[in-house]
């Protein structure tokens, strides 16, 4: 609310100082009293604990799998943390007042969708991903991973990242998977690009067209 108080009164003032044929002062365009709200509100918000890694309180948190892990592992969004949690318990809809996004906008905003699952009849998840330009983890203990191995010759290089979890132990599958997440981190951004484009390219495979021959 700060910040677009703050914006509507810079823009007249900008507005003004065009029509006026004058490239406006910068220094001068934002007054006394601007910076002293935008102060109030930083030190409003700032705060001296350590930021919550869920969206919700949840019923029964002590015995939630997800918080426990994180809880395990210490991943509680210090700053000295390289990993930051932000766990949203809620289907994403276009009218939520947290984070207003239809699912498919959320997906696209994405680097890479990670769903290592020990079973899955299909995976819709992962195939949303690829429809949607997005790369992704799956395994080959899912519906989608054996389809995409038995149809695809190089699935990594069209951004579908397949742990085996068939064959390997769980030790194995997790350094595997570690190893997928690691690597797609080290990629340029011109690499992510391209990969996108060509997962993109795949989602012609997923046309019920073809899927329900």
């Amino acid at each position: 609310d700060t910040a677009q108080s703050v914006k509507e009164k810079f823009g007249k003032k900008l507005y003004n100082a065009l029509l006026k044929g004058e490239i406006p002062d910068l220094n001068k365009i934002l007054d006394r009293d601007d910076i002293t709200i935008m102060k109030r509100a930083i030190f409003s918000t700032q705060r001296h604990c350590l930021p919550p890694v869920t969206t919700h309180n949840m019923i029964d948190d002590g015995n939630d799998p997800i918080l426990n892990t994180i809880r395990r592992i210490g991943l509680f969004n210090n700053r000295t943390d390289r990993v930051k949690v932000i766990l949203h318990p809620e289907f994403l809809s276009s009218t939520s007042p947290l984070l207003p996004l239809d699912y498919e906008e959320f997906v696209r905003g994405c680097h890479l969708g990670v769903f290592p699952s020990y079973y899955e009849p299909w995976g819709y998840t992962p195939a949303e991903c690829t429809v949607m330009g997005i790369p992704s983890v799956t395994t080959n203990l899912s519906g989608f991973g054996c389809f995409m191995q038995e149809h695809v010759a190089d699935p990594a290089a069209y951004g579908i990242y397949i742990v085996d979890r068939r064959f390997r132990s769980p030790d194995e599958s997790c350094n595997q998977l570690t190893q997928f997440l690691y690597g797609f981190c080290q990629q340029s951004r011109r690499q992510r690009i391209i990969q996108r484009n060509r997962t993109e390219r795949l989602s012609d495979l997923l046309d019920w067209r073809y899927l329900g021959r």
